[in-house]
């Protein structure tokens, strides 16, 4: 009876071992990803780790399975990697504060090793322990043992997999999946003590990953050298990134931020309400400029939600919102002053938008570039002819495109170009004043693509104004109208079928992560 009880634990556990081990694997992308990014290279690092700490685990785990064949021991591992994993928590911000030093690929590589590695290898052991000790407690053969532990283990982590993006994720925040996931593994070897084994106080161990998720520390409010007062006043951790608000204020002065993974998304000056980030008055002018008479318009992505606020305040015109995440409209509406009952908010993808949709627009924005992965879904031939579709007769399409001023980054933006050549019959390019700049650098681009709009080139000249704008921006704003680009058709046309925007963008991407790391303050960063 006892071996028939322990045999089914054991199948049990590799279910559990199977389902913790995705998790992990997931859930790691949220812990690193606000400091470095959800690109390429990160999501390389976290499978790197997970596939060689595996590897070393099954290596490890069948040779001391071979020199001691213990129930015991088995449980033994199963506890470490359950403590293990109840300390990432706590060290994550140390950790991740010492990689950034090492840069962009090594430092995302280096903090997955060290938080998630030991668990994983702990976990990896798990499975050739629980083939040994199950032919040993059964009368079953090896084949038979290693494909139905192998079977149960693959419907672990597709459990996993699931239950962490689609409940978990969304629902209680990363610290709290990696506590509860600690808590599982921990339990798993506190009932095998305590039933099995008649120790019950072991029991008392399964408080190890129950205490610290009680804890939840406090946002971050520092002072700069400069005086500036820096403070987090919200972090949530959503299906589609984290999401932080931060305030900084220096004597009158009280500016405020919309982060998206640690990349800026916009910003207001909260004595005044107005934009800080330059890219909006440009789409909102050149708005204006090439269809004075848009009577409604559809923005696709809503970060801060200053465009479409803006659009209907300033210049009349009836905005719709496709937004994702359900997140950004509500911090949206609570930190910078986005009325979500005067615009019509659509929560779902843009492109399912575009295509069952039959509304027609005036003004189409897209505003969907986060600065570390291009849309592609959102970018393609495909995409465009949706776009046009909805649009009126003289509708305008304005892209916000986040791209460099060196040659070698040209291949997307010229891509891009060319992507909307055999859409649109004209398109124009307006670039950021960094642009024209020696340096490397990130540039906001914005393109006008449209069949036969008629360019009010009055509404761009200095002066000229239907809204106010933030004063440290005025001559940047008022400068659009000489920052015209002339923009060459791309080496490929993107299409649903080949779009490698994110491979050949990727050292600009990394770039720009660059920046915003060396610009921000690490204690917002890895916090």
């Amino acid at each position: 009876m006892q071996n028939s009880a322990i045999s089914k634990y054991l199948v049990v556990t590799a279910f559990v071992s199977g389902t913790i081990v995705m998790v992990i694997e997931l859930i790691g992308s949220r812990v690193i990803g606000p400091p470095f990014g959800v690109s390429l290279f990160v999501w390389t690092s976290l499978i790197t780790v997970t596939l060689v700490s595996l590897a070393v685990g099954y290596w490890l785990g069948g040779r001391l399975s071979d020199a001691n064949a213990s129930h015991t021991a088995l449980f033994v591992i199963i506890l470490a990697a359950g403590l293990c994993l109840a300390i990432v928590p706590l060290i994550k911000s140390a950790v991740i504060d010492f990689s950034l030093s090492f840069g962009l690929r090594a430092g995302s590589l280096a903090s997955s090793t060290v938080l998630f590695a030991p668990p994983l290898l702990l976990l990896g052991m798990v499975t050739p322990y629980v083939v040994k000790l199950y032919i040993t407690d059964t009368s079953f053969g090896i084949g038979k043992t290693v494909g139905w532990l192998y079977s149960v283990s693959t419907a672990g982590s597709f459990v996993g997999t699931v239950l962490t993006g689609f409940v978990l994720i969304p629902n209680i925040g990363v610290n709290k999946i990696i506590y509860l996931s600690s808590l599982v593994l921990v339990a798993s070897a506190v009932v095998y003590f305590a039933w099995f084994k008649r120790r019950l106080v072991a029991i008392i161990l399964v408080l190890a990953p129950v205490v610290p998720s009680f804890y939840t520390p406090g946002l971050p409010a520092f002072n700069r050298p400069d005086g500036t007062s820096v403070e987090l006043v919200e972090k949530e951790d959503t299906a589609y990134g984290q999401i932080k608000v931060v305030d900084y204020s220096y004597g009158r002065e009280h500016l405020r931020e919309f982060l998206s993974d640690s990349i800026i998304q916009g910003g207001i000056d909260v004595n005044t309400g107005l934009s800080i980030a330059s890219y909006t008055y440009y789409i909102e002018r050149l708005s204006r400029a090439y269809n004075k008479t848009a009577k409604n318009a559809l923005v696709v992505g809503l970060g801060a939600g200053l465009i479409p606020s803006n659009l209907q305040k300033y210049y009349g015109i009836k905005t719709d919102v496709v937004e994702i995440s359900p997140s950004v409209v509500k911090t949206a509406e609570k930190y910078f002053a986005f009325d979500g009952s005067k615009v019509k908010v659509h929560v779902q993808d843009g492109r399912y938008f575009l295509k069952t949709s039959s509304d027609i627009y005036d003004i189409i924005v897209l505003d969907a570039f986060s600065g570390d992965i291009t849309p592609g879904h959102l970018m393609s031939v495909e995409a465009f002819s949706l776009i046009k579709k909805r649009l009126a007769t003289g509708g305008v399409l304005l892209i916000n495109f986040i791209g460099g001023n060196m040659p070698d980054d040209k291949f997307v933006l010229t891509s891009l170009y060319g992507t909307l050549s055999p859409v649109f019959k004209n398109i124009d390019v307006y670039s950021q004043d960094n642009y024209f700049a020696k340096e490397p650098s990130v540039v906001n681009i914005v393109f006008v693509a449209h069949d036969a709009a008629v360019l009010d080139e009055a509404a761009l000249m200095p002066g000229w104004s239907a809204q106010p704008v933030h004063t440290p921006l005025r001559a940047d704003i008022d400068g659009i109208y000489k920052r015209k680009v002339a923009v060459e058709k791309g080496p490929i046309i993107f299409t649903d079928d080949y779009n490698p925007a994110d491979f050949f963008d990727m050292r600009l991407r990394e770039r720009f992560r660059a920046l915003t790391l060396n610009s921000a303050d690490k204690a917002v960063i890895v916090n």
